[in-house]
């Protein structure tokens, strides 16, 4: 039996509109890809690839043109020290070979003989004048003559100075000689320039002597070189030939 005033749903349901169809291409959850990127990647990645391509090129231009300007600066300057160089080896009259000679001498602590000759003339002088001084205090002609030979040899070592002015201040290596008395005869000089100017003129030194002859060996009658301190059977001896 019906109520009055009931509505009954199972007589009459209104029916729901039906959902509209997803458009073709439309987006949805599932996150497809934009058609303009489906449409243009590849001209897009050309782009991108072309343009890191140029930033690259452009970088390495810019490099290149960089080093090279730096290495033509570097070329320039260098050409003018040398011509500013050589001028100025010019005016001293020395070449740039006699200059670096001198100059690793210098940083050897060796002395290197002038090369004009008014110059050249006055070390050999002052050179001479060192041996005589050394020599002037022994007895004998052939002693002396030995001795000077003495200093020659250390001149010619590379283990002592290379020339005879500092060789005859070394303390306490010549017989009777201390630097006190400087004293010399005009026959003491002739020795010691017959000695000291052949060697500094053109490397001439005595026959049989040689740069290990440092060692000398004085008795009153007597001057000997000899190549070794101690005395030995091996060891060599000179004198002057005189």
């Amino acid at each position: 039996m019906e109520e009055k005033g009931m509505i009954r749903f199972d007589s009459w349901t209104p029916g729901l509109p039906e959902p509209e169809k997803r458009k073709e291409g439309g987006r949805h959850m599932g996150g497809s890809k934009s058609p303009f990127w489906r449409d243009y990647k590849i001209l897009i990645v050309g782009a991108a690839v072309f343009t890191i391509y140029s930033v690259l090129l452009s970088a390495w231009v810019n490099y290149r043109a960089s080093k090279e300007a730096h290495e033509a600066m570097q070329r320039a300057v260098t050409s003018a020290v040398a011509t500013a160089e050589n001028h100025i080896f010019d005016v001293w009259g020395i070449t740039r070979e006699e200059f670096q000679e001198k100059e690793k001498a210098k940083a050897e602590g060796k002395t290197t003989p002038p090369t004009d000759a008014e110059s050249f003339n006055q070390y050999v002088d002052r050179e001479a004048i060192a041996v005589a001084r050394v020599i002037s205090k022994l007895s004998t002609e052939q002693q002396k003559y030995t001795e000077a030979c003495c200093m020659l040899a250390r001149v010619m070592s590379p283990d002592y100075p290379n020339d005879f002015e500092s060789v005859a201040k070394q303390p306490k290596q010549w017989m009777f000689y201390d630097g006190t008395d400087n004293s010399y005869s005009d026959r003491d000089k002739e020795i010691a320039e017959s000695i000291v100017r052949p060697w500094l003129v053109n490397q001439t030194y005595p026959s049989g002597l040689t740069k290990e002859m440092v060692h000398g060996n004085w008795s009153p009658n007597d001057y000997v070189l000899r190549d070794s301190y101690n005395t030995t059977p091996t060891m060599h001896t000179w004198r002057y030939p005189g």
